[in-house]
């Protein structure tokens, strides 16, 4: 039965707070205070661990731990064995059904790092086996802040990515704490320390997910071309490559489009296809790639009727012959034909780009400043003054 994570934080505060104010060291059941008391205790926990009461000896010799003023062999022979009062505590541990808490405990103790990295290891399974995900991801987290780049990474990476999916895919949760916020803490720690680790790209790509969910479309791209860059032989890479580009168009809700980003979705787009062709996701690109295309005719198209109306016949006939090349390029007739209607209404201007002959394949792709410099230009040559609509007809996009 999983215990409420409030409930659970309050009753490690308080059991922390006992310890600490137990006179014993280390909140264990064994006083040792004096080094005459040290070889005793080394007998009693060597007599312990013959026994079978490894927890009863490591508790011996914590406590023996923590006195003052031995000499250099009996300080060797206490920590010597501590460790292997530890080890022979772990193994039993790691047995199924043992309690995790105390390998955590273990784990955030002053043991050498071979033996806190196998206790925090073990630790963190158990927890995930009691669907104590979070408390598996704690151990783990203060286990890469004492030991960074400690052996048992890869390990640690594969399980706080499992502790992650759980949490970020669950419904759980209750008023303002929601396990799925959780989830997104877990696989954020995952990104940041283990960005090349095997699984990782789960990671990037449930924090892809998510914060498009939550319509952070920004920081979704973000991690999608993270995974692109730390794993890009990884399959998840290939959907990563064909969702960025649909990320772009979600972010465009106004009708006044973003041509940059337009334009770099377009070439995002052109380029999966080009690589993918036949992959299971083509046809969901080719859909985006309609998107992106009619509303790059869209965007084109309401330049050019805003040129119409202020009179300035070279801005509205290049806006409106770029829409229908692009409108070409989708084969999408019904835009085809409204580029056509558009430019039937407008008069003839000269040395306009793609009018003379068939323009080249890149004649609409130039840099926005170019585009705005030319405009200038032709319309600082056009004589007519700013005048309002002629007539209804004319004047309406």
């Amino acid at each position: 039965m999983n215990v409420p994570r409030l409930v659970r934080t309050l009753a490690v505060l308080l059991l922390a707070t006992l310890a600490s104010c137990s006179s014993l060291p280390w909140g264990g059941r064994f006083s040792v205070s004096e080094p005459e008391e040290v070889p005793a205790a080394v007998a009693d926990a060597r007599n312990d661990l013959e026994q079978g009461r490894t927890a009863d000896a490591l508790d011996r010799m914590r406590a023996a731990r923590s006195v003052e003023g031995l000499s250099v062999d009996l300080r060797d022979e206490v920590e010597g064995l501590t460790e292997t009062c530890a080890a022979r505590r772990i193994d039993e541990l790691a047995l199924p059904g043992a309690d995790p808490d105390e390998l955590a405990e273990l784990a955030r103790s002053d043991l050498p790092q071979q033996l806190s990295v196998s206790a925090g290891l073990l630790a963190a399974r158990r927890y995930l086996e009691a669907d104590e995900s979070y408390d598996a991801y704690q151990v783990l987290k203060d286990l890469e802040t004492a030991f960074p780049r400690h052996h048992g990474r890869t390990e640690a990476s594969e399980l706080l990515v499992d502790a992650g999916l759980r949490l970020i895919r669950s419904g759980k949760g209750w008023w303002l704490w929601l396990e799925r916020d959780e989830g997104i803490e877990v696989l954020e720690f995952v990104v940041l320390s283990y960005p090349s680790e095997r699984r990782c790209d789960e990671a990037f790509f449930e924090l892809g997910r998510a914060y498009e969910l939550d319509r952070e479309f920004a920081l979704a791209i973000q991690r999608h071309e993270e995974l692109i860059v730390s794993h890009l032989d990884s399959p998840l890479s290939v959907q990563s490559q064909a969702h960025i580009p649909r990320l772009r168009l979600m972010m465009l809700e106004s009708p006044e489009y973003d041509r940059k980003d337009l334009l770099r979705a377009r070439t995002e787009i052109e380029s999966w296809l080009a690589t993918h062709a036949g992959h299971a996701l083509e046809s969901e690109v080719r859909l985006d790639y309609a998107d992106c295309l009619a509303r790059l005719v869209r965007s084109d198209l309401g330049i050019a009727r805003f040129y119409r109306r202020i009179d300035q016949p070279f801005g509205a006939r290049f806006h409106g012959a770029r829409a229908r090349d692009v409108a070409r390029t989708s084969a999408d007739p019904e835009l085809l034909a409204e580029c056509e209607l558009l430019l039937s209404t407008l008069p003839e201007v000269e040395s306009l780009p793609g009018e003379a002959q068939p323009p080249p394949a890149d004649a609409f792709r130039a840099d926005e400043n170019e585009i705005r410099g030319a405009l200038e230009g032709a319309r600082a040559t056009e004589s007519s003054p700013i005048r309002p609509p002629t007539d209804a007809g004319g004047s309406k996009p």
